[in-house]
């Protein structure tokens, strides 16, 4: 079977046997552990070391790695497709394993052979809980913004700054710390989290998706040694742009799994619900058309998720606008899909006694985190503006 443009089908992308018994095993862990869990992170909003090393036993962290690096032989559209099946069963749950990917493929594109045997192969195998340093309390996430200083003296590297919204800031073995060494050059470094001078302050209490231990982090004169640079000095904003496009995809991924459980609790809602002795999904015209809505908005972003996580897989180097494109299109339908079912739902989706609530203020997290929406369309706008003053055409991108 074969997709609009040639792309694969999933199910011929997930070959290896092991990792497709993988996914489906989370269609039946989803709705019984992870739900569990995830139910459990919702209401105390506590980190849950037990969610991490069911993720890590499900060879989640290493889905996304080759062999050769360590990891479990899969693909990025692998992964991203555990991610949605994840999220249909707790978004926080999909969410465990972000960071601690993002920063083991980091290390894997632009670490030393050292870097990958001390901390690479701990966070594929989930020996090791990853966290990503970047934003900051006053600036965001504006890379030519960022306060945080590494200046090198003698074989070390003293950093100085502060992070904010750093998820496991206080249960992470190691983090990847953005800061400038220079007036402009960003540079990435890999901070062991024991170290005295990463010092996270308490958690921060969250509309949606708690649980992480987020957390501003203060980083007071902590020192480091020469080799915990990642890369070269001043390579950070590559570091950053490369491993972010893919991060955005991730998010795509999950927004996908909020979107798909809404749908399925509004579906399962208007079969059961009657009006006089009729269910209100079989009787009104309005029901079926929210979720017929719905339901086209969810296919056209798993399919937007798939066609950008492939491009991962070949190497395209237009994934980080693709990337970018993504982010837009599946955080609307989060947002739009999750009110719909609200809609649906009726009052008795704004109690918490149905899941709908949830999802609800899940479908806003990726308008306003991880990179604001309006940053991501001012990446796609840029580049289309770009291409057209090269070329003095605006063309659909392959």
């Amino acid at each position: 079977m074969a997709s609009v443009e040639g792309l694969p089908h999933v199910d011929d992308v997930l070959a290896n046997d092991v990792l497709r018994e993988t996914l489906q095993l989370l269609r039946r862990v989803g709705h019984e552990r992870i739900s569990s869990l995830g139910e459990t992170i919702e209401r105390t909003q506590e980190f849950s070391p037990e969610l991490w090393r069911l993720l890590a036993e499900l060879g989640i962290p290493s889905m996304a790695f080759a062999e050769k690096d360590g990891g479990g032989g899969g693909t990025y559209l692998t992964y991203v497709c555990a991610m949605e099946e994840i999220a249909r069963a707790s978004a926080c749950a999909a969410l465990y394993a972000g960071p601690t990917v993002q920063v083991a493929s980091a290390i894997t594109r632009y670490g030393t052979e050292a870097q990958r045997a001390a901390w690479g192969r701990p966070l594929m195998e989930g020996r090791a809980l990853g966290a990503w340093a970047f934003t900051e309390p006053e600036t965001g996430s504006d890379p030519r913004q960022i306060r945080t200083r590494a200046v090198r003296q003698g074989s070390s590297w003293v950093l100085d700054g502060g992070k904010m919204f750093i998820s496991f800031a206080a249960h992470a073995d190691v983090a990847l710390v953005f800061a400038k060494t220079d007036d402009e050059r960003l540079s990435a470094f890999l901070v062991d989290t024991a170290n005295e001078g990463w010092q996270p302050g308490s958690p921060l209490g969250l509309m949606a998706l708690g649980g992480m231990g987020t957390a501003p982090v203060a980083i007071d004169s902590l020192r480091v040694p020469a080799d915990s640079l990642l890369g070269e000095e001043g390579a950070g904003f590559e570091i950053l742009v490369d491993t972010e496009a893919e991060g955005k995809i991730r998010a795509s991924a999950i927004c996908t799994g909020i979107a798909s459980r809404a749908l399925e609790e509004s579906v399962r809602y208007a079969s059961q619900r009657l009006h006089r002795g009729t269910p209100i999904g079989a009787k009104f015209p309005t029901v079926q058309s929210l979720l017929g809505g719905m339901a086209a908005q969810i296919e056209a972003a798993r399919a937007l998720v798939r066609h950008a996580a492939h491009a991962v897989d070949r190497g395209d180097p237009q994934v980080k606008v693709l990337a970018a494109a993504t982010r837009i299109v599946c955080a609307r339908v989060a947002r739009e899909v999750t009110s719909d079912a609200m809609q649906v739902c009726g009052a008795y989706g704004f109690t918490k006694d149905m899941v709908v609530e949830r999802l609800y203020r899940e479908g806003k997290f990726y308008e306003v985190g991880q990179g604001v929406i309006e940053l991501q369309r001012i990446i796609v706008g840029k580049r289309h503006l770009a291409d057209f003053a090269r070329t003095g055409a605006v063309r659909p991108q392959p």
